[in-house]
């Protein structure tokens, strides 16, 4: 079912989705799979708890809207989630639903799980282009002191662990391409041979998508790739995406929607053009209707001041920041730190070589830093002070 879904959420506004949004089609048997959970549910657990919690919840629900802005514990299957059911068997929903509430519900409540709920890693910090409104466009970070790939020791050291501790969301990307990792999809076979991981995602521009890579990305199985495309025009395209080449990324990502359709029908991967708002002349509706005949979902969101992290000025802003209750970043070289607006790590953790994902999420400067934010103190941290999200 095709339609235009006018939603918001964290990947901005929903231009155009291939999967249904329709709570209705599915709310019976959502609620059957979340009973069932239910009764083979440790008693008193926090997971019987949560499963009781969206049974009543997604029983009673009038609206499947969801206010982003509200503080409590309210849940609303969202766009995403529903692409998720829609390509995955019914005997992973009710897990899915319940790590799906964490991971929006916790931050709100500045619940800390026991373990990050999501991780972002980095295969290179590199990048091939300079979008105007990204961070590659800093030459004090474009260093050899900030530039470089990361060891395949080390990446397994992470997988291994977020693996064994519950980790259930996994995106290949952050400050740089991550297809220019020569190892990349030995990479996503290795998270692939893993088979506990919900979601793993890659954040791409597309710009290195070849027909060999194209296969690897579909044989891993993964369930989203993100395209990272701010237009339908060549022109625009190439004056945001500087150095990109609009007519190889519409290639590129018209084969890898051939190569899925022809070879691989059966795919998991939900395939999305994500753009950014960074001019008014920006024409969101060719976007929309150019790109909707090769991904499943176009989507839009507005720039954020992010490609001169550390002189933006001071905001004011005391809402706590919610990523420091659901996720962590691995940089290539092993440091962590709560996140990429961050892009030179003045807030870095520790580092994998030194620790272990569990002591740095458990840490005293994490735990500082959360403790810092609920009480009103985010000014006081650097660069939260200047963050706009």
């Amino acid at each position: 079912m095709e339609n235009l879904v006018d939603s918001k959420n964290a990947h901005g506004k929903f231009l155009y989705s291939k999967h249904s949004d329709d709570f209705e089609l599915k709310r019976s048997s959502i609620i059957t799979c979340l009973r069932e959970k239910l009764a083979s549910a440790t008693e008193e657990s926090e997971e019987k708890q949560i499963t009781a919690f969206l049974i009543n919840t997604l029983s009673t629900r009038v609206t499947n809207e969801i206010n982003f802005d509200d503080d409590g514990e309210d849940f609303a299957i969202s766009s995403q989630e529903i692409g998720w059911l829609n390509k995955n068997p019914t005997d992973k929903w009710a897990d899915y639903l319940i790590f799906r509430y964490k991971f929006r519900v916790y931050p709100r409540r500045h619940i800390v799980s026991d373990f990050p709920l999501y991780l972002l890693i980095e295969p290179t910090s590199a990048c091939n282009i300079r979008c105007v409104m990204c961070f590659q466009i800093d030459k004090t970070f474009t260093t050899k002191e900030y530039m470089g790939r990361m060891p395949w020791a080390l990446f397994v050291k992470t997988v291994d662990e977020a693996a064994l501790k519950g980790t259930k969301a996994i995106t290949l990307a952050s400050r740089g391409e991550p297809t220019l990792h020569p190892e990349f999809g030995k990479m996503l076979k290795y998270i692939s041979s893993k088979q506990c991981f919900f979601e793993v995602k890659i954040n791409t521009n597309a710009t290195r998508l070849t027909e060999s890579l194209s296969r690897e990305i579909l044989e891993a199985d993964i369930n989203e790739i993100v395209f990272s495309v701010d237009a339908g025009t060549k022109k625009t395209y190439e004056e945001i995406r500087v150095k990109g080449k609009f007519d190889d990324v519409v290639h590129n990502i018209r084969r890898f929607h051939e190569i899925r359709t022809t070879e691989f029908p059966n795919s998991r991967v939900v395939t999305r053009i994500s753009g950014v708002k960074v001019r008014d002349d920006q024409d969101i509706d060719q976007m929309t209707d150019f790109w909707r005949a090769y991904v499943d979902e176009v989507t839009i969101k507005p720039a954020t001041a992010r490609w001169d992290s550390y002189n933006n000025e001071v905001n004011g802003i005391t809402k706590p920041c919610e990523m420091l209750f659901e996720r962590m970043y691995v940089w290539y070289d092993g440091t962590l730190n709560p996140c990429d607006f961050d892009y030179k790590s003045e807030l870095a953790l520790s580092s994998l070589e030194n620790t272990s994902l569990e002591e740095a999420w458990k840490s005293e400067k994490y735990k500082a830093l959360r403790e810092g934010h609920t009480k009103g103190e985010r000014q006081n941290f650097y660069p939260c002070d200047r963050c706009p999200l």
